[in-house]
């Protein structure tokens, strides 16, 4: 278990790099999210930059580090999820990843902000 005091600094860092992506991580997406018509991929990413949905099922850890959006056939994004299936058109997620300065390996102290590098992967729930 971390100590409450690094969970805190992991959670700002996450919130920080996720409602900045290229400017405070490096934000990688996949080539279905990539594929997205441009209107949809900036709605998306809008939606995961806002996004606040965070719960005991997307953050167990209470590090703000995944979360999951959803198209509606309307083609608006939403962070709640539809509870009728058939309301949803697409389902993006999104992950922070820590790693050391290199990115080589894991950061050993996602909490130090000096010591680690945030990497934000966005991706279609159907890549996964």
């Amino acid at each position: 278990m971390r100590d409450p005091a690094h969970i805190d600094a992991i959670r700002r860092l996450n919130d920080e790099a996720r409602s900045n992506p290229g400017v405070a991580t490096l934000a990688n997406v996949t080539i279905g999210f990539q594929s997205l018509p441009d209107a949809d991929r900036l709605a998306a990413l809008s939606t995961i930059m806002r996004f606040s949905k965070f719960d005991g099922d997307n953050d167990p850890y209470g590090e703000h580090d995944f979360g999951a959006i959803y198209q509606l056939p309307d083609r608006t994004w939403t962070q709640d999820r539809p509870r009728d299936e058939t309301m949803i058109a697409a389902t993006v997620f999104w992950k922070v990843d820590y790693y050391d300065q290199t990115l080589t390996f894991g950061s050993d102290a996602p909490w130090d902000a000096e010591r680690t590098k945030r990497v934000l992967t966005i991706m279609l729930a159907s890549e996964y």
